[in-house]
């Protein structure tokens, strides 16, 4: 999950002022007339600075408000909440760091939901910060980083999963994958095309000499990638490109090793070994069929 960030809380500390509500003088430092005016004008500018940072906040998160939300927001209501925690005296420090953390669970609390699809409950967070917070020894803190990671790492695969499983069933995706499918089986009947068991299917035209291609080799090729239809949508230019076979989509991947130098192949990946249920942007779809023509010109020792 994308860390958590309340921005409208974040500038508090921006020049390092320690958060101090008391107006006395220690003793023997009296300040003189031109200090107070220095102090005033600082405070004004910094004043200004926040009251900046805060309406341009505001306004981008009015911007993607809901209008149930936007009329539930009222600029004095942030005013009363800031006069709220800016006058307190230090010996009220620990209350202030008391609202700063209850900020950081009411923006996971909040965030969770619309950035994992996992509902969060704030009551569990509270409890269980009492619990840590209030023990008699807590023993080495970056053992609890870790134990929130590997939960969150579980979290996200599962969000990760759910959100696959949406896409899966789309219109699209499901539409793509048929005719992919229906497209490879169409090769497949016809003489020189082959499935492997993992699903791509190639015509190798020329397998080129000496050792295949191996996924840590580097190597010098030229490719041209295409829709089902023919369209044209990558391909390399006059000098041939250069990469590890290693680096490309797992069906790109993998016919390339069926090829040594000099070596030539059409390969026909399926969605699943390509660029899958996310796509790649316009140009390729969710689960789409992509036909290459490639050609092994040089593998790089």
């Amino acid at each position: 999950m994308k860390k958590i960030i309340l921005s409208l809380c974040a500038a508090a500390v921006t020049l390092g002022f320690t958060a101090c509500g008391d107006k006395t003088q220690s003793a023997g430092n009296a300040n003189s007339d031109a200090d107070i005016a220095l102090g005033d004008s600082l405070s004004n500018a910094y004043g200004e600075y926040l009251g900046a940072n805060f309406r341009s906040s505001m306004d981008q998160q009015l911007a993607r408000m809901s209008d149930e939300e936007k009329a539930n927001f009222n600029k004095a209501d942030f005013i009363r909440g800031l006069k709220a925690i800016a006058n307190r005296d230090t010996a009220d420090l620990a209350y202030i760091m008391g609202v700063q953390a209850g900020m950081q669970i009411w923006g996971a609390a909040k965030q969770m939901p619309v950035q994992m699809q996992i509902p969060a409950n704030a009551d569990v967070m509270i409890k269980a910060l009492e619990k840590t917070f209030n023990a008699d020894s807590i023993g080495d803190a970056y053992s609890y980083q870790m134990a929130f990671q590997q939960v969150m790492n579980r979290a996200q695969q599962y969000a990760q999963d759910k959100e696959n499983a949406r896409l899966e069933a789309s219109p699209e995706a499901i539409e793509n994958k048929a005719k992919g499918a229906a497209y490879a089986d169409s090769l497949v009947n016809n003489a020189g095309y082959t499935r492997a068991e993992s699903g791509l299917v190639y015509k190798i035209d020329e397998p080129g000499t000496g050792d295949l291609v191996k996924a840590n080799d580097r190597i010098k090729l030229r490719y041209k990638g295409m829709h089902t239809d023919g369209t044209v949508f990558d391909q390399t230019r006059e000098e041939p490109m250069t990469s590890y076979a290693g680096r490309f989509i797992p069906g790109f991947t993998e016919g390339l090793q069926l090829l040594g130098k000099g070596g030539k192949a059409t390969l026909v990946i399926p969605g699943d070994l390509g660029y899958g249920i996310q796509g790649q942007g316009e140009t390729i779809g969710r689960n789409e069929t992509l036909v290459f023509e490639v050609e092994i010109v040089d593998i790089v020792k």
